[in-house]
């Protein structure tokens, strides 16, 4: 089937931390045996549902899973007459960033995978991991000039947790002092008084401060690779 105008769509790349890993969340497809099985959220603007492309983004991820995103933002809008079968086709790439807290409710055919590069290219149809690739790039650039680690933290988490957060996206991290001193200052976290108890030391809860403005900062590293 050809197109007249353009196939026009909204893709999301939506990230979450589980075991200390980075996943993103995907759909199953019917596809060939050794086909891709999986794809990202993706659809049409629905003019009478969506005021906005930002409602098309947060309706794909609501058809996936119950949780709701803290952080979503436009990475990249991409479009040729390869990329679908069907004619020209356009897409408005958004990242997402979703908290690790367990409660969470998975809709049928939808799962969190790995963003292991190999498994990706493996599992993704169409060229969706290489818009994973693209939204990863923007995450990890800006993930070290912004606050954007703790919207992929639970409600409550440590100073500790914030440093697993770089860990697992960067695959590596800098110094405690300076995460310490980086996101205790002005009124980005907010102290609640509980402590986590645990082999060692026990360690201050923070949460968010949602009033506050999303940080930046000076940048962490001269280079992402």
């Amino acid at each position: 089937m050809s197109l007249n105008t353009a196939l026009i769509s909204v893709d999301v790349v939506a990230f979450r931390l589980l075991k200390d890993k980075l996943h993103v969340l995907a759909q199953k497809i019917q596809a060939g045996k050794n086909d891709p099985q999986w794809m990202l959220p993706a659809g049409k603007i629905d003019p009478v549902k969506d005021q906005s492309i930002d409602d098309t983004a947060y309706r794909q991820i609501e058809r996936l899973t119950s949780k709701k995103p803290g952080y979503m933002e436009q990475v990249v809008t991409l479009g040729d007459n390869r990329r679908d079968s069907r004619g020209w086709s356009m897409t408005v790439v958004y990242c997402a960033l979703i908290d690790n807290n367990d409660c969470e409710q998975l809709a049928p055919g939808a799962e969190w995978l790995t963003t292991e590069a190999k498994t990706l290219n493996e599992q993704l149809a169409y060229d969706h991991s290489r818009l994973v690739q693209q939204a990863l790039d923007r995450l990890k650039s800006k993930i070290q000039y912004s606050s954007l680690p703790v919207y992929l933290l639970p409600d409550a988490f440590t100073l500790s947790e914030i440093h697993g957060v770089f860990s697992a996206v960067l695959d590596k991290a800098p110094p405690m002092r300076s995460i310490r001193n980086r996101f205790l200052q002005g009124d980005l976290l907010i102290d609640t008084g509980k402590l986590r108890r645990g082999s060692n030391r026990p360690a201050a809860l923070y949460k968010v401060n949602h009033h506050s403005e999303t940080w930046l900062f000076d940048r962490l590293y001269s280079s992402t690779r």
